[in-house]
């Protein structure tokens, strides 16, 4: 049954056709139709590198006293053994009678604690998938898990599972290491996507049982039935949907039972690229399945920009050419207002390829136009802090970045302004003054902008993915390519929307010179989740 309900498939080369929508069903070769009226989910995982996690303990820099145990417990909660949960490994030592045997001073004492207890902790390290080290000079020290989380399947295993937990045992009188007295000073971040992960995986059978040897029986595979590559990376869809089927254990009855497809796809970014091209048709044709979940959905905004569009000024008249004038940008996803920020002489966008070629005129700096949903009062289309998360995927490109600003995120629902800064409200990133530089921007309450400029550089022409998130408690998170930078609300305090706000997506640029940018937009999503990407 598991077989049946969780089933992948692997490309290690892709192409948008490998994905086709029929009689309302999508085609994927080597999965089952999925129809598209059950689907309930879907969402994207992508590859990510393993950190390991890092806790320091003894930072507080306690006084030690004499005759008492300090005390270190260090389990892996997710590892078993004979069919039970493997119990936390004890690691104590107890201060002599006179603790200035150890030292004159504290920190001499807490330095002589800290070696005897790394030391008993390193010597138990081959099964207890740590490395203890010292802080030196009485400040603590670290306990650094072993690489490999959850490794490949294999019999006889018992090896590293998740992150370590540590728990600092206080004695019955309240001695010994407080039970706060640590910190997670490196977060664990568990692999996603690891070509030679994903191949390790691949099933190897006993052929005279029929046994699993290694891997796992559902590990990806390609249609013809190769496995992933090493060195290469791995993006990950998944489709969650109710499919009819008899219920296991009842004779003769059927039911809806929850049923995951998983497409992993080599996402062109390791050591060979020459699979890019095909990830980024295949992506955008999966994410024709946010539409499928959220389509429906009043307050979304989907657009792909890869239809004809119709582009009218005020009461169906030619665009305006002036700043500031809504223009109706129409397709057949749906519409957004487009606005000039200056007075253009191009006034429309023009399609391109495999997007939206949105530049107008380059003559002239710090102007461009914007793009946002609708902000008339009574229009749906729109997201409410404290009611919803919402998610913003904005994909684009553009041949020459260090021409251009350029930005996507959430801001208020209120009239559109030429100067971004004058928004009470906003959340977005992209690109800074300097041109090439990621940078956010954030705004609340009507206080000026904080905007944050980093030291990554964006490519020329390489098609980059901003997802811009605020949970339903308001905090916003902002991603480039993957990579989380802070936006700020005032100095470092990070931005957190009050309940209430009202936001519309939007996006827009601006030349930043008198050369063109050659801009292309090529997806924009807003729905209500903040599930959409698994970061």
């Amino acid at each position: 049954m598991s077989q049946n309900v969780n089933r992948s498939v692997l490309f290690n080369t892709s192409a948008s056709t490998d994905v086709q929508y029929s009689g309302g069903n999508v085609l994927i070769p080597g999965l089952t139709p999925i129809p598209t009226n059950r689907i309930i989910n879907f969402s994207q995982i992508n590859y990510r590198a393993e950190v390991v996690q890092v806790i320091t303990v003894g930072g507080s820099l306690y006084t030690p006293t004499a005759s008492t145990a300090y005390t270190v417990l260090i389990g892996d909660s997710n590892r078993r053994s004979q069919g039970y949960t493997e119990p936390f490994k004890k690691y104590s030592y107890t201060t002599p009678p006179v603790i200035t045997t150890l030292g004159a001073t504290a920190a001499l004492q807490r330095e002589a604690i800290t070696a005897a207890l790394v030391a008993k902790i390193n010597a138990a390290s081959t099964y207890n998938f740590v490395t203890a080290a010292t802080l030196t000079g009485g400040a603590g020290f670290t306990i650094t898990d072993a690489a490999g989380y959850y490794p490949y399947p294999h019999q006889g295993m018992n090896t590293r599972q998740g992150a370590s937990r540590i728990v600092l045992a206080a004695n019955a009188d309240a001695t010994g290491f407080s039970a706060t007295d640590f910190v997670v000073t490196t977060a664990a971040v568990y692999s996603v996507g690891v070509g030679l992960d994903l191949a390790n995986n691949a099933p190897v059978m006993d052929f005279m049982t029929g046994n699993v040897i290694s891997g796992t029986v559902d590990a990806p595979k390609t249609l013809s039935g190769a496995a992933a590559i090493a060195g290469q990376k791995y993006n990950a869809f998944s489709i969650t949907y109710l499919e009819n089927a008899q219920i296991a254990g009842i004779t003769g009855t059927t039911g809806l039972l929850v049923k995951q497809r998983i497409v992993w796809v080599d996402n062109g970014a390791g050591a060979s690229v020459v699979n890019l091209a095909g990830y980024l048709a295949i992506e955008k044709e999966l994410h024709r399945l946010v539409g499928v979940v959220y389509g429906q959905d009043p307050n979304a905004t989907l657009e792909f920009f890869d239809k004809n569009f119709l582009i009218q000024g005020p009461l169906g008249a030619v665009p305006a050419i002036t700043a500031g004038v809504k223009n109706k940008f129409i397709t057949p996803y749906g519409l957004l207002n487009h606005y000039n920020i200056g007075t253009q002489t191009i006034v429309a966008p023009t399609q391109g390829a495999d997007g939206l070629l949105i530049e107008q005129d380059t003559a002239t700096a710090a102007e461009g136009a914007h793009y946002c949903a609708e902000v008339v009062a009574a229009c749906p289309q729109q997201f409410v802090v404290g009611k919803t998360s919402m998610t913003l995927v904005n994909k684009f490109s553009a041949t020459a970045v260090a021409n251009m600003v350029y930005m996507a995120g959430f801001r208020v629902k209120e009239a559109f302004d030429a100067n971004f800064d004058n928004y009470n409200n906003l959340a977005a990133i992209g690109t800074g003054a300097a041109g090439t530089a990621v940078a956010t921007y954030g705004i609340l309450g009507g206080l000026s902008t904080v905007v944050t400029t980093s030291t990554t550089n964006l490519v020329n022409s390489a098609v980059n993915t901003a997802v811009i998130e605020v949970a339903t408690n308001g905090v916003v998170s902002l991603f480039m390519n993957d990579v989380k930078y802070p936006v700020y609300s005032a100095g470092t305090t990070p931005l957190v929307f009050p309940a209430g706000t009202v936001l519309i997506p939007f996006f827009q640029y601006t030349n930043l010179n008198t050369l063109p940018a050659v801009i292309n937009e090529v997806e924009f999503e807003a729905v209500a989740t903040d599930t959409l990407y698994n970061y």
